[in-house]
């Protein structure tokens, strides 16, 4: 069968090292496009925070926002799939993370929130420190003191763990792992999400697959880290970037270049030879 939909990661596979779409990149996707190829960009982030990338690929594309929590045509503000963390799931979590004094990152569809000025000051500047593309669209972030109020007030579809050392958030993840209704996933290698159990990459690539009538052996996916890992298992062909993780690369049927390589453009042009 040949690949009618893909699905492709952002950060550190769509994007380069510098936070954007190289031209190879650019050109093969318009152009499968134009073949008639459907695409979905799936990311961590949440989907607003990819829009100004589908604007540059001009493409309509759906994207799948944290990690599988949201399915949305944001152009039409269509949202096509939406699975918040339950309350009393989301009141275990922060009960944890102000138990063991961790910084706390949530957010809804609109906004980010945390109880840590630094983490808050952390994510700005690694964005700005990382990537020198300027986004248009952006959220916001307010610091918020009394953690209560967002069980109460905000429909959360994310919370993030940040720690650069490796061993704390693997502890993290094997705490958190017996909380009802949550599931978790390492979106990069200091990163721990937590979204609403069920919710991952792949079980959102899998309903847009069939919402499109389209079978998984139809399918490819293209990623690098833990977060992608469910989507690269589900796709008919299952596409790392040498740049990922090496259980993500074990995982694929396919390894292509890295993401400052244009891998994804280069693993396109054999997925669907018949049109180079």
């Amino acid at each position: 069968m040949s690949v009618k939909l893909v699905a492709i990661d952002c950060d550190n596979t769509l994007l380069n090292s510098k936070g954007h779409i190289t031209e190879e990149n650019k050109e093969t996707i318009q152009y499968l496009k134009k073949k008639g190829v459907e695409f979905i960009i799936a990311t961590g982030r949440n989907d607003i925070l990819v829009a100004d990338y589908i604007d540059e690929l001009g493409i309509e594309a759906p994207i799948i926002g944290c990690n599988g929590a949201s399915i949305r045509k944001l152009k039409e503000n269509k949202m096509l799939s939406y699975s918040p963390i339950s309350k009393n799931s989301l009141k275990l979590v922060i009960e944890y993370c102000e138990k063991n004094k961790l910084p706390f990152r949530a957010f809804s569809m609109k906004k980010g929130f945390s109880n840590n000025k630094e983490s808050i000051k952390e994510v700005l500047e690694q964005i700005l420190s990382k990537y020198t593309k300027i986004l248009k669209n952006n959220i916001s972030y307010e610091l918020i003191e009394d953690l209560s109020y967002l069980t109460e007030n905000e429909e959360i579809i994310k919370v993030v763990l940040v720690n650069n050392d490796f061993e704390l958030i693997k502890k993290y993840q094997k705490d958190l792992k017996d909380v009802e209704g949550i599931d978790t996933c390492r979106s990069a290698v200091n990163c721990l999400d937590i979204c609403a159990f069920g919710v991952s990459k792949g079980t959102a690539f899998k309903k847009y697959a069939e919402m499109l009538k389209i079978d998984r052996e139809e399918t490819a996916a293209f990623g690098d880290s833990e977060n992608d890992l469910s989507m690269i298992k589900y796709a008919g062909i299952g596409i790392a970037m040498e740049n990922g993780d090496d259980e993500v690369k074990a995982a694929a049927d396919v390894i292509t270049s890295s993401n400052d390589e244009s891998g994804v453009a280069k693993a396109l042009k054999k997925i669907f030879s018949e049109y180079f």
